[in-house]
């Protein structure tokens, strides 16, 4: 169950108002229910900040919303360059989800004073349309500086330098490993067989 004392009341009344609208179909337009089952979802997160609540929120939304675009996709008078289309989105959304996904795993590895804050905004509502729009409306990531590049090529050319290194290191361990033990099978005696101990034996 979703422990509503960890968020702040405003906050978690307008999530499962934007979420409540994806079960409202299933559960013929009863709003109450609608939010009990967007509840329960976010519980499914184990989530305790109001910035989780948001990631897990959004990742629940693109997840449908790529649902929506595959089911769309699958209707069979679809023309080819909707179906391609809606494909398209439905990969774009399914990528958003997946990516909010790991940053709730990621914050579950941090303790709470050290989590940074995201911006609290959400899409205008959990149509795919408007998830798509928000998608677009993102900041993208920064990105680095030539410089900062060049440094992150060294660093990777470096540690591959030092992998190739390695094997190469193990490879030789092995190789006068096993001309040691050759060499050591070479030297010892090979005992003979003497049938006459072992007719002895049986007599």
């Amino acid at each position: 169950m979703l422990n509503a004392a960890c968020f702040t009341p405003a906050v978690l009344d307008r999530i499962l108002a934007f979420l409540a609208a994806l079960f409202l179909p299933s559960t013929a337009g009863n709003v109450e229910t609608a939010r009990d089952a967007a509840a329960a979802l976010l519980a499914s997160y184990d989530i305790r900040t109001d910035r989780q609540l948001r990631l897990a929120a959004l990742a629940i939304a693109f997840s449908f919303g790529a649902l929506d675009s595959l089911s769309r996709a699958a209707e069979p008078e679809m023309p080819a360059n909707q179906v391609l289309r809606l494909r398209g989105n439905a990969s774009t959304l399914n990528r958003a989800a997946q990516q909010h996904e790991a940053k709730l795993e990621k914050l579950a590895a941090q303790p709470a004073a050290a989590q940074p804050d995201d911006p609290q905004d959400l899409p205008a509502s959990s149509d795919t349309a408007d998830l798509l729009d928000f998608l677009r409306a993102a900041p993208a990531e920064p990105q680095m500086s030539r410089q900062q590049r060049r440094f992150a090529e060294r660093q990777a050319e470096k540690q591959r330098q030092r992998e190739q290194e390695a094997a190469r290191l193990d490879e030789r361990v092995a190789r006068r490993l096993a001309e040691k033990e050759a060499a050591r099978l070479a030297a010892a005696p090979v005992p003979l067989h003497q049938p006459e101990a072992a007719f002895a034996q049986i007599a």
